[in-house]
């Protein structure tokens, strides 16, 4: 299991692979306690719940870090998924 923090991954499901940002941690910002893999699919609006998914990890973001609001924290999400984007293409 990767350390704590946010990486650039590749998505495997069904034969297809895309691109993700990926979280891994206990979402320090909620008071999470459970450790979580977390994958946001860049530029796919589908639900993956439920299914059987690989990740292949390309690059560690950041660690993980907890934010003073939800507010801050999409702010860095979006920059997260920028850095993401650009080293996955």
């Amino acid at each position: 299991m990767p350390a704590d923090g946010v990486y650039a991954c590749r998505f495997l499901q069904g034969g297809q692979v895309r691109n993700a940002a990926v979280s891994v941690g206990t979402n320090p910002t909620f008071s999470g306690r459970e450790r979580r893999v977390e994958a946001f699919v860049l530029d796919v609006h589908e639900d993956f719940y439920g299914q059987r998914v690989a990740l292949d990890f390309v690059a560690r973001l950041r660690g993980q870090l907890k934010f003073d609001s939800s507010d801050a924290l999409v702010v860095q999400m979006h920059k997260d998924v920028e850095q993401a984007r650009r080293l996955l293409a």
